[in-house]
């Protein structure tokens, strides 16, 4: 049996439906302008795996926490196509424009996907309250 009360697991759940979104944020703000000052500063192979790692990481615990709030596992097919594609694209050597729009699709298929999660999300939290997002003036 746990020890700790339900208002308390509820207040912990709050707490990281909200700060995965913040994460998510920040990553994709600060992800555009590291892609623009990387070569600048020199950084070695490894750290674009890191970004790639980590984005994939974050991506799938947005995908977790939003299918046990909407259930609707199909958001899970643009994510990981995306992410397959963007993680693929090195390994399978393609080189200059090739790697570049391999990079670009995978990036812009895992980002639609967190979208539509967020979306779902959204909807299921908010479906039946007088959120701003939801007047139809």
């Amino acid at each position: 049996m746990s020890s700790v009360s339900a208002p308390a697991r509820t207040t912990a759940g709050a707490s990281w439906a909200a700060a995965l979104p913040l994460l998510c944020a920040v990553h994709c703000l600060a992800a555009p302008l590291l892609a623009v000052i990387a070569p600048a500063l020199s950084l070695p192979e490894f750290a674009e795996h890191a970004v790639q790692a980590g984005s994939v990481i974050l991506a799938a615990a947005m995908a977790y926490s939003g299918i046990r709030a909407h259930g609707d596992r199909r958001v899970l097919l643009p994510m990981a196509l995306g992410a397959a594609m963007w993680i693929a694209a090195d390994p399978l050597a393609w080189s200059g424009a090739s790697l570049v729009a391999g990079h670009v699709a995978g990036g812009l298929l895992l980002a639609a996907g967190m979208m539509w999660n967020g979306h779902l999300r959204h909807q299921t939290a908010c479906g039946a309250c007088a959120c701003p997002a939801h007047s139809h003036d």
